[in-house]
């Protein structure tokens, strides 16, 4: 939900570009949507993901998911 993804990018220190993607995702949006949404590259979705994981210890969608959750 997008609160958890508040908490999330809060607790993590998620850059605020970061957030913006992890809340957009967390609402089940694909990364074409967040694309065309934040007018950014496929690759730059893809990064922004990458360091949501790596700050937020996840290795995998299903383990950001479970932390999501958990907030």
């Amino acid at each position: 939900e997008a609160g958890g993804s508040e908490g999330i990018a809060r607790a993590y220190r998620l850059s605020p570009r970061e957030a913006e993607v992890l809340g957009l995702w967390v609402k089940g949006h694909t990364s074409a949507f967040i694309e065309r949404k934040l007018c950014i590259s496929k690759h730059t979705v893809k990064t922004h993901l990458t360091h949501i994981r790596s700050k937020t210890g996840t290795s995998s969608r299903e383990e950001l998911l479970a932390l999501l959750e958990m907030h």
